[in-house]
C-alpha cells in the first residue's frame, strides 16, 4: 500500500467524523477593520457548513462596526479576548505595559479554558495582532499538541521572525504568493507555507449580463484613507474632466480620517466635480452589490503593498472591469491587458490614461470585462479556497 493511499484513507476517516476547529482572531464581524476579518468569517461559516464543529474565539470591540452578510449560518462566537491596544486615525498603538500584561494573562487563561471545554482537533488562526505580545497563544496551543494553520493576510504574522515556531504542527497559509515572499525576505521559516487566495462570494456578486459601457461609471470600494489611494483616483478624475471625458464616480467606504474625506470633497468642488462624485460612506454587502449594478469599472488605487484585495474579485464577478495599481498581492489578480488593466501606483496620469483607454476602445473594454468575470468565477471562488484549507487542516491532524 502506497503512502498516498494511506494518507487518502486517513483523510477520509477524518472527514467521516469531522473536525473540531477552534478559530482565533482579533476581530470578527460585525466588528471589522477590513478584508482580514471578513475572510476569516467566511472561512468559519464555510467550515461549519461543510460539517465541522467550529468555535470562534475573538475580542469585543463595539466601536468598530461593519455589516458582513453571508449565505451561511454563523458559528458560535465567544468574544472573551481582550485587545492589548487600539486603532485610531493616528494608527495602531498598544496600551500601557501594565494593562498589556494583565490583558495578555486574561487571554491566555481564556484560551486554556476553551481548549479544556471545546477539545479542538486543530486551530485555525487569523489576525493575532493585539491578542498576544509574542507567540504566547500559539505556544499554549502547541504545548497542548493542538496543530495550528495560521492564515497570514498581513506582511508579517504579528511577531518577529526570531520568535517563529519551528514545529511541523504549525503551518503558514498566506492569502497571496507576495506574502510568502515577504515572509521569506524577513527570515520566517516558510518551507511548508502555502498560498490560498481567500476567495470571494462570487455567486452572490455575479451578473449574467455585463454592465453597460455607455460611459465610464467608476466605483471605489475600500477604506477611504491615504494609503488606499482614493486621492490618486480623485486626481485622475480631474484629468478626465479636463479632457472632456464623460464619467461618474462613487467613492464608497468607511474611514478613520474624516479630515481626509473632507479634503477629497473639497478638491472635487474646486475642480468642478462635485456633481459627478458621490461619497456614500461604508456599504453593506447588499449595498455593494447594488453599487456594482450601476457601475462598470472598479478602480483599486492602493499605494501600499496590499496582501490581496478581495473587493477586486467581487467587482470582476459582477462584470466590472478592474483597473488596479497591483501593489503587493493585488498584482496576482489580473493579467494586464487580458482580464484587467494595471496602472503605475501613485500616478494619477497613468490611471487617467487607463480609464480613458476603456472609453476609447469599447470592444476591447468588453473583452476585458468578459475575461475578468470568467477569471473571478473560476480562479477565485470560495469553494476552491475552502477545499484547499480543509485539506491542510486534515493533513495537520493526521501528522
Amino acid at each position: 500500500m502506497t503512502a498516498s493511499v494511506i494518507f487518502d484513507r486517513a483523510i477520509s476517516t477524518q472527514r467521516a467524523k469531522s473536525l473540531r476547529i477552534l478559530i482565533l482572531t482579533n476581530l470578527y464581524p460585525p466588528q471589522v477593520l477590513g478584508g482580514y476579518e471578513r475572510s476569516i468569517a467566511d472561512f468559519a461559516r464555510l467550515l461549519q457548513h461543510r460539517g465541522h464543529q467550529v468555535l470562534v474565539l475573538t475580542s469585543d470591540a463595539p466601536g468598530l462596526f461593519g455589516i458582513h452578510e453571508s449565505r451561511y449560518p454563523e458559528p458560535p462566537v465567544d468574544r472573551a479576548f481582550l485587545l492589548l491596544g487600539e486603532w485610531s486615525a493616528e494608527g495602531a498603538r498598544h496600551f500601557d505595559p501594565e494593562t498589556v500584561r494583565d490583558r495578555l494573562q486574561h487571554n491566555i487563561q481564556a484560551l486554556k479554558q476553551h481548549i479544556d471545554e471545546f477539545h479542538p482537533d486543530v486551530c485555525f488562526a487569523g489576525n493575532l495582532d493585539f491578542l498576544e505580545v509574542g507567540t504566547e497563544l500559539i505556544d499554549a496551543l502547541l504545548n497542548r499538541k493542538i496543530p495550528i494553520a495560521h492564515y497570514v493576510m498581513n506582511a508579517n504574522p504579528g511577531y518577529v521572525a526570531e520568535l517563529a515556531p519551528r514545529r511541523s504542527a504549525y503551518r503558514y497559509i498566506t492569502c497571496s504568493n507576495w506574502i510568502i515572499h515577504s515572509l521569506t525576505v524577513q527570515g520566517y521559516p516558510i518551507t511548508n507555507a502555502q498560498a490560498i487566495y481567500p476567495g470571494a462570494d462570487v455567486e452572490t456578486f455575479y451578473r449574467s449580463e455585463l454592465p453597460k459601457r455607455d460611459r465610464l461609471r467608476i466605483a471605489y470600494a475600500s477604506l477611504v484613507a491615504p494609503y488606499k489611494g482614493a486621492d490618486v483616483l480623485i486626481e485622475a478624475l480631474a484629468i478626465l474632466n479636463a479632457s472632456g471625458i464623460e464619467f461618474s464616480a462613487t467613492i464608497a467606504g468607511g474611514t478613520f480620517q474624516p479630515d481626509f474625506v473632507e479634503a477629497l470633497k473639497s478638491f472635487a468642488v474646486a475642480e468642478g466635480l462635485s456633481d459627478r462624485i458621490d461619497f456614500p460612506g461604508v456599504l453593506s454587502r447588499q449595498q455593494l452589490r447594488e453599487l456594482y449594478q450601476t457601475h462598470n469599472v472598479l478602480v483599486f488605487p492602493s499605494r501600499f503593498q496590499e496582501p490581496f484585495g478581495i473587493s477586486q474579485i467581487e467587482a470582476m464577478a459582477a462584470g466590472l472591469t478592474l483597473i488596479t495599481s497591483g501593489t503587493g498581492g493585488a498584482g496576482e489578480i489580473v493579467y494586464p491587458g487580458e482580464d484587467g488593466l494595471l496602472f503605475e501606483s501613485e500616478n494619477p496620469l497613468s490611471l487617467a490614461d487607463a480609464l480613458s483607454s476603456l472609453a476609447a476602445n469599447p470592444e476591447a473594454w468588453k473583452q476585458l470585462a468578459q475575461n475578468g468575470q470568467r477569471k473571478a468565477m473560476t480562479e477565485f471562488t470560495q469553494t476552491k479556497a475552502i477545499a484547499k484549507l480543509e485539506s491542510i487542516l486534515f493533513e495537520l491532524v493526521t501528522v
